[in-house]
């Protein structure tokens, strides 16, 4: 039997889905007032998005603004990999030898894996990508589906006209005031996530793989998953730039630990220029994730 928590909780997915919004392209601009209160309390700009699993938006704030992906990019990389692995134009499970100049800042599986002498394979690359958000990893991968371009037209074929990949790393965390480039919105990330992780899972065995390596993830317990109840299953892809102008995450949140009937959501949200330390900006992330679910399980 279900017990009452399960039942509101399911009553409030159907409600999300339904009465909430009207549709997957209305609402599209709207402002959170609980999420501009968290803006204003670490400076900057904030912007979330939060969309059931049918990709119809929920709330959000800032929803269609631009903000620097940083490695919240990696996500969607794997899932470019495995479409250009199934298209034949790459093998990701082919061995190959790591170089010296492959190296990039911060790279802790490639940096093992150089210092072992050990072949790798794209696929290990895509997963250490994800799972601890290593640049050297997302690098290969990248030059493997085509660049950066790759990338912007694999998020172009999801019906993602919005997200835009121009560099390699690091140089895409740059975050220039005012540049368009290497950015999304909280609302065209939350629906390319919800198209490859959910909808992807529905389809084939690469959605499901993409939703196990981000609940693997090692890098975002102090954002997104510190502000959830504890036992709600979570998948996340942080990003932060170098210098605190940019902390991001974007996760899949299951709603419920016991009842798999329960479909899961996608909650987006990205900073620009906080004026608060790492640490709050972190907690404010979390407040974020608090004040969406409460819209879920209220």
């Amino acid at each position: 039997m279900l017990d009452r928590r399960t039942l509101l909780l399911s009553s409030s997915l159907l409600l999300a889905s339904g009465c909430m919004m009207a549709g997957r392209n209305q609402a599209s601009i709207m402002t959170n007032p609980e999420f501009a209160s968290i803006e204003k309390r670490i400076g900057g700009r904030l912007g979330a998005a939060l969309v059931n699993w049918e990709g119809s938006l929920i709330t959000s704030h800032r929803g269609t603004e631009r903000f620097a992906m940083c490695s919240t990019f990696k996500a969607p990389l794997a899932s470019a990999l495995f479409a250009a692995h199934e298209a034949g134009r790459v093998d990701m499970h082919a061995q190959f030898t790591l170089k010296k100049e492959d190296a990039v800042p911060y790279m802790p599986f490639v940096e093992q894996r150089l210092k072992d002498g050990k072949p790798v394979t794209l696929y290990e690359l895509a997963r250490a990508a994800i799972i601890t958000s290593d640049n050297a990893a997302a690098n290969l991968v990248l030059e493997a589906i085509g660049g950066p371009s790759g990338f912007t037209d694999f998020v172009r074929t999801q019906g993602d006209a919005v997200t835009r990949l121009d560099r390699m790393e690091p140089d895409l965390n740059e975050n220039a005031l005012g540049d368009p480039r290497d950015t999304s919105t909280p609302i065209a990330m939350a629906r390319l996530m919800q198209s490859l992780a959910i909808e992807g899972a529905v389809n084939d065995e690469n959605g499901l793989t993409l939703q196990k390596w981000l609940k693997e993830s090692v890098t975002g317990g102090a954002r997104i998953r510190s502000g959830l109840p504890a036992g709600w299953p979570v998948g996340d892809k942080t990003g932060t730039a170098p210098g605190g102008s940019a902390y991001n995450d974007v996760a899949i949140i299951w709603p419920s630990a016991s009842n798999p009937e329960i479909k899961p959501v996608i909650l987006a949200v990205y900073t620009d220029r906080p004026k608060a330390s790492a640490k709050r900006v972190d907690a404010a992330i979390a407040d974020v994730a608090k004040a969406a679910m409460r819209l879920i399980a209220q």
